[in-house]
């Protein structure tokens, strides 16, 4: 078993997002990313599904010209063959992606 306390892991800069990938197997990638308000992750397209849960703070996620509020506690999945994905800070966010490799 494996423990990671998630809090400790997100970090923010005014220059754009911040990522801290902390776990990788042949099966999953988790990361914590941390964007201040107004930050965004550009479009992009993923060769795998990915589950986006909200730490904390408040944003949108467009995925294919469908936009979505995202907000503490929110689950996210984004399944591969959605051709395009970005996210949009209204505040502050803590988000942890996870990228599910099958």
């Amino acid at each position: 078993m494996e423990a990671y306390f998630l809090e400790k892991m997100v970090s923010f800069s005014s220059e754009g997002q911040t990522k801290n990938i902390f776990f990788e197997s042949e099966k999953l990638k988790a990361q914590v990313i941390g964007l201040e308000a107004g930050k965004k992750i550009p479009p992009c397209r993923m060769d795998q599904d990915v589950i986006f849960i909200v730490l904390s703070g408040r944003g949108r996620i467009i995925v294919d010209g469908e936009e979505q509020p995202m907000r503490e506690t929110s689950f996210i999945f984004v399944p591969k063959e959605k051709e395009s994905r970005s996210l949009q800070a209204e505040t502050r966010m803590a988000i942890l992606a996870i990228q599910v490799r099958v």
